[in-house]
């Protein structure tokens, strides 16, 4: 849980594993984040913890949270960071869109927020600040096109009251502050295909409805202190964004980093391969689209152009049938870039390469960036794809592959001084 010597939180996403209930959950820790501490040989191990809304309903409210934080803490396990993207069971045979829903003008969201704010609030350690990353507002097509809503629409009302709902929070946690003292900061997460697909919308967003005449003075700053961006390294990887560009237009924004999920996207680059490598590469690709989780992917072609796809086997049916490559001539100059989350220690394997180069460049301008590597902004792996992969990227045991993560983030880390 330590970053280099500069207070970094660091630790996983525990959405990586089933379960959906306190026990299962409290059980699944003492399986594999137990573990993942004692292979790295720490003393404490940093977890970023999911919990469903019917787990966090379980919790709230009862003695069951204080014996959750009392074997949290006889484990070595510090909770400094919650995922409250997926508000439904996330290992259910078919996600897919279903992790979007209930999107943020509905008031369940809101509820199920506020829940996990009380959770957060318990579990803290004394003195340190927490997060809960969140989703982007909803799915874009359930609500708007490239974040600015159309006046008088449908789309408009909701995305009026998304901001309504986040804005009331943010009130919420700064009287919480202001009461205990206790910092706690929603992260939204742009993601593509949703109403933040990617950093620039989000920023449209807060410029839309968080910013005078829309807002008074006091209500936009309390925005930006409190709905933070939760900045997925994989997800920017996939949307082909510069991430010190787009870092440096939201904070002159005034848009802080709250959260840093470090991930890993799955590219191809076919102009660097001949024929018969495509072909085996499209091969290897099939055996990432699966049906439990969407797969968005940007296809790049030799103008520059952007094409994102809502999901990777769509994509693939385009281009492959039978196991045969259809149209040899249609990849020459592509580039794919896919919503995959591949472990973080990942180059290339076969044919087809990560995005790690990208948790790289994020790590060298958070050097040059002492806010974001305060204390205050929570890091952590999220692979929650390890039931997904293919076989041969698996490890023997989750919380081997987990271990291997975080020692490789860290030993990124410790390189950098």
């Amino acid at each position: 849980m330590v970053g280099a010597g500069s207070g970094l939180l660091l630790g996983y996403c525990t959405n990586v594993h089933a379960g959906i209930e306190t026990e299962s959950i409290l059980a699944n820790l003492r399986q594999c984040a137990l573990p993942v501490r004692r292979r790295l040989g720490r003393s404490k191990l940093g977890v970023g913890l999911w919990f469903s809304q019917g787990a966090a309903k379980e919790l709230v409210g009862s003695e069951r949270l204080d014996r959750f934080a009392r074997e949290l803490d006889q484990m070595g396990l510090v909770a400094y960071t919650i995922n409250g993207f997926p508000q439904d069971d996330f290992h259910q045979k078919v996600v897919k869109h279903r992790v979007y829903r209930p999107a943020w003008w509905e008031p369940a969201r809101l509820e199920y927020t506020r829940d996990l704010v009380r959770i957060m609030d318990r579990l803290l350690p004394s003195g340190v600040s927490g997060s809960i990353s969140t989703l982007p507002i909803g799915w874009g097509s359930d609500a708007m096109d490239g974040g600015v809503a159309i006046p008088g629409t449908k789309q408009e009302d909701r995305c009026a009251q998304a901001a309504s709902q986040l804005l009331v929070l943010a009130g919420e946690l700064n009287e919480l502050y202001e009461r205990t003292g206790r910092r706690i900061r929603i992260a939204l997460e742009p993601e593509p295909g949703c109403v933040f697909t990617d950093h620039a919308s989000m920023r449209a967003f807060y410029d839309r409805w968080w910013t005078s005449p829309w807002v008074s003075s006091a209500q936009g700053d309390l925005a930006r202190e409190y709905l933070t961006v939760c900045h997925d390294i994989c997800h920017s990887a996939v949307m082909g964004e510069d991430q010190q560009q787009q870092y440096e237009l939201s904070n002159s924004a005034g848009i802080r980093v709250g959260k840093v999920q470090v991930s890993s996207a799955i590219r191809v680059a076919w102009s660097q391969l001949d024929l018969g490598s495509q072909e085996r590469a499209l091969l290897q690709l099939s055996e990432f689209a699966e049906d439990r989780y969407l797969h968005q992917t940007l296809r790049i072609d030799a103008e520059g152009n952007r094409h994102l796809e809502e999901d990777l086997p769509e994509v693939l049916n385009r281009y492959l049938c039978g196991g045969r490559m259809l149209d040899p001539t249609r990849l020459s100059d592509e580039q794919w870039l896919i919503h995959f989350h591949v472990p973080i220690y990942l180059q290339r394997w076969g044919y087809i390469e990560s995005t790690q180069s990208q948790i790289i460049a994020w790590l060298k301008l958070a050097q040059s960036r002492p806010e974001l590597l305060a204390s205050e902004v929570a890091y952590e792996v999220e692979t929650y794809a390890w039931g997904v992969l293919p076989s041969e990227l698996r490890r023997e045991s989750l919380d081997e592959g987990i271990a291997q993560e975080i020692a490789w983030l860290q030993s990124q880390l410790d390189a950098l001084g």
